[in-house]
């Protein structure tokens, strides 16, 4: 599927409801991912002070069993809300990314544990009980680029949900256990073009 250029006016307006210092906007809405930038009027080309600008729309999947505004462990959806995304990181080098990004290494788990839950933790294999956790390192394809989203983390609840990335599609897969997932050349786009403070908005 093609990208699609462009500004949708009714998008545009939902958009202009959130908070002005939010720039940068990767809304997730009817099996698509679109990349929004907050333009000023001039560059834009609109009457209001501020607008937005659609860099790129592509499909992409999310939990097998849709979307919802109470997750928790084990139940296959993606969580509805706006969440910020705190950093890139992944199997591969840093591609330039706008961002922090944090190469995953033999060592990096990101925590299923209750001592340690929802966390990014780094530990020698073995040295440790991990059966709840995600071995970043084992997913050279998924993780090869992707985001951690600030899903259940200011607090972090128990059974809440965990490892809640935007990552690559893998292979053929048409769903995921709960994150959002794109073709791995617009997941390194989104990393590419994603700046400090960009926002994730899971929309019904």
């Amino acid at each position: 599927m093609s990208m699609m250029i462009g500004r949708d006016n009714k998008t545009v307006e939902e958009l202009s409801t959130l908070p002005k210092e939010v720039k940068q906007v990767i809304l997730v809405q009817d099996h698509k991912l679109s990349l929004w930038n907050r333009a000023d009027g001039e560059e834009c080309g609109c009457d209001d002070v501020s607008g937005w600008e659609m860099a790129f729309e592509v499909p992409c999947h999310y939990g097998k069993n849709g979307l919802s505004a109470d997750r928790h462990d084990g139940d296959g959806t993606t969580p509805i809300g706006l969440f910020k995304v705190l950093y890139c990181f992944g199997n591969a080098p840093d591609p330039g990314a706008g961002m922090t990004y944090r190469e995953v290494q033999r060592t990096s788990y990101w925590s299923g544990e209750k001592e340690d839950y929802n966390t990014w933790v780094d530990l020698e294999p073995g040295s440790r009980e991990m059966k709840r956790s995600e071995y970043l390192y084992k997913f050279k394809i998924s993780y090869k680029y992707a985001m951690a989203i600030d899903f259940n983390t200011n607090p972090v609840v128990w059974g809440k949900g965990f490892a809640i990335f935007i990552h690559c599609d893998y292979l053929d897969d048409q769903t995921t256990a709960g994150c959002v997932a794109i073709e791995e050349k617009y997941m390194l786009r989104l990393v590419k073009e994603c700046k400090e403070g960009t926002y994730l908005w899971v929309r019904q």
